[in-house]
């Protein structure tokens, strides 16, 4: 199984209904799971450090985010200089791994969730965009879910820069290909010999229909729609997407869960 974090697991820095308990089963039930986030604001050592502050039990091997996705594939396609619109430990954290922010003589701009953001990021990055550089983004969700409602996210700072600049970026986190295959490869490894490629073998569960169960539903997971954050029974009536179970919280998709196989959690749950 594999989880969205803001709106899912947590919102802040509380856990969500039922999230402490349903991970918490999964483990004691050896049933491998991990956590797959599209925020890119922090390194993905201050999730594992923020779940387990709140009660929910993480390991960094569980934890996949949009920047792990984002440096993995400019590693592969061998870039190594980037103007990255990020906060300075998300840069520190590229830098760690081998791909370096500047403004002078770099190879891509890189979009992420940048709680920093400020207008001269925004006039240097529009100006490497008209030039023609390869443009990436961790994600593009419009909004991240706070106690304070919604707060601009990666997409609409997208919204900008393609309004600016014409451009529109390589999506590296969910929905896409990349995220699903490192969802697969993550598994994998608690999984030896497990077809994960299978249609239905993983499960993801969110609170998006765009990112989530888009994803689900265009990379062959089963879809977990949980009701605890953006979308509404409503949205999933009316959109284009999926969901092939829809639940109200955590606590529900753990009584759901309890009774099932352990080698397939989610045979027979269909809403």
């Amino acid at each position: 199984m594999a989880f969205d974090l803001d709106g899912t697991i947590y919102l802040a820095e509380e856990a969500l209904v039922g999230a402490v308990e349903l991970i918490s089963h999964l483990r004691a039930s050896q049933t491998p799971f991990l956590f797959a986030t599209n925020n890119s604001s922090v390194p993905s050592a201050r999730y594992v450090e923020r779940l387990n502050a709140m009660g929910v039990p993480a390991e960094p091997h569980e934890v996949v985010t949009s920047n792990d996705v984002a440096i993995a594939h400019l590693t592969a396609h061998e870039i190594e200089r980037v103007f990255l619109v990020a906060t300075t430990e998300v840069r520190d954290e590229y830098a760690a791994n081998g791909v370096v922010h500047g403004e002078d003589d770099v190879e891509a701009v890189v979009l992420t969730f940048d709680l920093t953001l400020d207008y001269q990021k925004l006039l240097t990055a529009s100006a490497l965009l008209r030039r023609g550089l390869p443009y990436f983004a961790t994600h593009l969700d419009l909004v991240c879910p706070t106690p304070n409602g919604p707060i601009p996210d990666a997409g609409s700072f997208h919204a900008l820069l393609g309004a600016a600049t014409g451009r529109e970026p390589l999506v590296l986190g969910k929905p896409s290909a990349a995220m699903a295959t490192t969802i697969r490869q993550r598994l994998a490894v608690s999984l030896p010999g497990r077809d994960l490629a299978s249609k239905d073998a993983i499960a993801f569960v969110g609170d998006r229909l765009y990112t989530d169960v888009r994803m689900a539903n265009d990379h062959g997971f089963t879809a977990v729609l949980t009701l605890t954050g953006e979308a509404t029974r409503e949205d999933l009536a009316q959109g284009q997407y999926r969901a092939d179970v829809v639940v109200r919280d955590l606590d529900e998709l753990h009584d759901l869960l309890l009774p099932a196989p352990r080698t397939h959690v989610l045979d027979g749950v269909r809403n």
